[in-house]
Parts: C-alpha cells; structure tokens; sequence
C-alpha cells in the first residue's frame, strides 16, 4: 500500500492531528531559528555598547600611561624640582579624566598636583601600608603603569592610583603616580550613579586571585553571570568591565511566536478536521434529505390526490349553487311577484313593502351566488391564452356600460394599448369591475371622467385606471379587495362586495400586482400589472 492510500484512508481526525503536529513541529524549528537570531542580535547590541564603554574606558587609560611616561622621562633627565609643576598643570588642563599627578621616591611621596587640597599626602610611606607595596611591587615587576584600588584617599574620597616604576641610570628610582577619582573614572565612561542606563548595566571588577568585587559601588549590584553579558579585561588594573542587557527580548519574542505558531497549527487542524468531516456530514444530510424528501413526496401525492377530490366535491357543489339554489330563488321570487299582483289590492301598503323587500332580497341573493361562481372560477382556464387586443376589449366592455356612460355623461379616454397573452373572459372582468366601480362612485353633480394608462415597466406592464369619484378612505385601502367588504350600504349603493376581490384573484392569477391611490372628494386610481 503506498503512502498517498494510506493517507486517503485516514479519518477526519486523524488528518486534524497529522496537520496539528506538522505544523507544530514547523512552529518549534522556526522558534528555535528566531531564539538563536533574536539572541545573537541583543548579544551584538551588548557587545557595541561595551566597546564604546571600553573606547572611553582606553582612553582614559591611555591618557594616565602618556602623563605618567612623561613624568618618568623628565625624571630621568633629572628635571624634577625645575618643571614638575608646570608640567602637571599642563597635563591635567588637557585631561579631564585625571584628578592628581605624583611623584615617588623610592616609598616615599615627595610631590603631588595640585598641592591645594593634597598636602596630607607630602612624606606619605606607600609601603606601611600592605596592599599599597603588593600594588607597587606588581607595577616594579611588569614595568608598567599598574592601578591599585578604589580605596580611601588619604586626602578624602574613593580613588584609583597608577603607579608606572622609574629606573634611573639602570637603578630603581620610585614612582610616577597618577590620582583619578571613582566619580571622575564614572563620568568619563558616562555611568550615572544608578550604574545603569535605559536598557544597559555597567560594572568594573577587580580581579583579585580567583575571585573579582566591584569598584563602583552602585544601589543595586547586579548578577552578571546570567543574561546577555559582554566581559573585557584591562591589564593596567586587572579589570574586568561587565556591560549586560536590561530588558532581554529574545526569549519572549521566541515564546511569543511559539505560542502563536502553536494556536494556529491547532487552528488550521481544526479548520482541516471540519473541513473533511463535511463530506461524510454532507453525505449523511444528503441520505437524511433524501429520506425526508422521499416522505415529503409521499405526502404530496396524498395531498394531491385529497385537493382533486376536493375539487371534485367544489365543482359538484358550483353545480348546485348555479342549478338547484338558484331554481328555488326563482321560484321564491316568482310567486311573492304572483302573490303581489293578485292579492295586491286587499293589502296595505306595509303588505306591500314586504312583498318587495322579499323579491329584493332574493334578486341579491341570486346575484351573489352569481358573483361566488366567477370567483371560483378564477384560473380555472388551463387551455393556452390567445392573443387579446386590449383596445379592442376595453371597446366590448364599454359598449356593455353604454346606457350608464350615456345617462351620466361620462368621458373614458385610452389609446395605445398594448396585446397580452390572458384569459380574455377574466381580463373582461377585470375591466368590468373597476370601470363599473368608477361610474357607480362617482359623484351626483361631476360627470365621471375616467383616463386608461399604460407604462412599460421591465418585463411587466403597467396598467392606471383613473377616475374624478368620492374616493377611499386610506384605512380601507386593503380591506376592500376582501370578499363581502362593503363600504356603503346597499341602499346607497348596490353591490355584493365581491367584485375587487375577484379583480385581485384575476390579477395575481395572471402573476400580477394591485394596489390604489384615492384621496376622499378628488378620486381613485387603481393600479395592477401585467407580465409581457
């Protein structure tokens, strides 16, 4: 079996793991590579910063060993008494990292500059003292400047002394010694007080046999044996300058992108893991939709076999409404109309209200069973619509409501109107309904005056038909398109209440829409569209 089939084999889980340790292994190698870089750059940074500690550090160093040379020299040329001090003033006027110039003979101090303020020290023994002849007897056998401290000045203060052996005619003649203050020796290599700066420590140790103690004696002594250290060593006091970083970043920085990288191998796991177990999801939906759809589909053909019965029972029932009911309504109004003609003279004139209420009430009768016939039969056409002139339409429904256009003078303006593809009986309707509607609500001292529009819209077209009558109320805008919602009685006007609601059934059968815009005493416009 080869590697790719095993891995087409693996579960869901077991690709999230292999994605979530790979990752994370990649994560460890690219740590471990930004650890060393991260660590190397501080350590480079350490190390620039103790060589220009150092840089400063030299040439102080290198300043104490020039004075000291030349005082030796003008030792040797035996012109001690003549130019020492002028000498010395020159020297220290040039070097502000240097605070005293001596001279030595044999163990005894015999000149100092500046005098004011270091008489104490004229006819000073160097050697009673034990650590200042193990100082002065390493200068004698290196033969060369050799710093002893810091330790108490015996004019005041912590210092360093340099001692640079003298050989005169071959024999050992004492000393040239130079004085530099611990808070001199701090401000030429910039050190505060603190021993420290915004991201560096500093120090100087003394090595001393095996073990080294410091020379500035800061608030805080610091460990330099761990961090990111930089050492550097001065033979001219066996000095060892420490210079660490303050603030290190290279480990956090590491385990920063550790953690990170680790979060998102877990992520894209994750996101793997969910990723292949869509498909064995998908699959199972699929399995579960089809069973559904299967059960859905069974209950479809029940539903549709139950709603053809009942349409089966619905047409039954049209049948009676326009047979059987309508047969005793005839009947009914037939003989109360016999009754009234032939009893008419021996009944009051209350008697005969009644009869006409009666054969009222049946015509009303009879006329909403008519008008509940041509709702049901909405979209009850499945034969393919012809092509219907519109104009020509419009022209048949308004020869129908000649009489009533006559007697109220009323005026219908249309022109280009578009073929559609409908029903031409419902589409007859349609017009029927709201040009009926537009003269029967018109007003008693206006002639009607009603404009037929038409406008293109997209795949639709869009029919206005406008009129000058009393007008809807706005909070009946919706209601009169329900079947039986009457707004005036049927004393003022006549009407089953049925005919906008089959105008809104004809509408969306045809997959339209109709709404209106009326304003009470100026008008109504109904609006409904048309697919082309």
């Amino acid at each position: 079996m080869t590697v790719w089939k095993r891995f087409k084999e693996f579960t869901p889980l077991q690709w999230g793991w292999t994605v979530f340790l790979s990752l994370s292994l990649l994560a460890l190698l690219l740590s471990k590579r930004i650890y060393t870089m991260e660590k190397a750059n501080e350590t480079m940074l350490v190390r620039e910063e103790a060589s220009k500690v150092q840089n400063l550090l030299s040439i102080s160093l290198a300043n104490s060993v020039s004075s000291t040379e030349l005082l030796a020299y003008m030792v040797e040329k035996g012109l001690t008494e003549s130019d020492f001090e002028s000498l010395s003033r020159k020297i220290l006027s040039q070097n502000a990292t240097l605070d005293a110039l001596q001279l030595v003979e044999a163990e005894t101090i015999i000149k100092t500059f500046p005098l004011e303020g270091n008489e104490s020290v004229i006819g000073y023994n160097i050697f009673e003292d034990i650590n200042h002849l193990q100082a002065a007897d390493s200068a004698i056998a290196r033969k060369k400047l050799y710093f002893e401290g810091p330790f108490e000045l015996r004019q005041g203060g912590l210092g360093l002394v340099g001692r640079l052996p003298v050989f005169k005619d071959g024999l050992f003649w004492g000393f040239t010694a130079v004085i530099i203050r611990m808070e001199t020796l701090k401000s030429s290599l910039q050190i505060d007080d603190k021993g420290m700066s915004e991201n560096y420590i500093y120090q100087l140790a003394k090595l001393d046999g095996f073990d080294a103690y410091p020379l500035f004696d800061f608030e805080k002594d610091p460990d330099f044996e761990t961090g990111i250290v930089h050492k550097a060593f001065f033979e001219e006091g066996d000095w060892y300058l420490y210079v660490k970083l303050r603030h290190p970043t290279y480990f956090r920085n590491t385990l920063i992108f550790l953690v990170f990288g680790l979060v998102f191998a877990g992520m894209v796991g994750l996101f793997v893991y969910q990723k292949t177990t869509e498909p064995i999801k998908l699959k199972m939906l699929v399995e579960e939709k089809s069973k559904e759809q299967h059960e859905l589909n069974q209950a479809l053909e029940k539903k549709a076999h139950d709603l053809s019965r009942s349409n089966e029972e619905l047409e039954q029932f049209a049948y009676v409404a326009s047979h059987d009911l309508q047969e005793p309504l005839r009947m009914i109004s037939s003989f109360i109309a016999l009754l009234g003609r032939k009893y008419g003279e021996r009944l009051d004139e209350k008697g005969m209200q009644y009869i006409h209420f009666a054969v009222d009430g049946a015509s009303r009768m009879r006329q909403i069973i008519l008008d509940l016939l041509t709702y049901s039969r909405v979209g009850k056409n499945l034969e393919e619509n012809p092509r219907i002139q519109v104009a020509f339409l419009l022209d048949e429904v308004l020869h129908l409501y000649r009489k009533q256009i006559r007697e109220k003078k009323a005026v219908v303006h249309y022109k280009d109107l578009p073929e559609v593809w409908v029903d031409k009986y419902l589409l007859g309707q349609l017009f029927q309904n709201l040009i009926g509607n537009a003269l029967k609500y018109s007003k008693k001292d206006e002639s009607p005056l009603i404009k037929i529009k038409l406008d293109s819209q997209g795949n639709e077209w869009l029919f206005s038909i406008e009129d000058n009558g009393i007008g809807i109320d706005k909070a009946y805008h919706e209601k009169i398109f329900l079947m039986f919602n009457r707004l005036h009685s049927f004393e003022s006007y006549e009407g089953t209440g049925i005919g906008l609601a089959v105008v809104k059934k004809t509408v969306e059968h045809f997959g339209g829409r109709i709404w209106l815009d009326s304003e009470m005493g100026v008008g109504t416009t109904f609006y409904f569209t048309l697919p082309k």
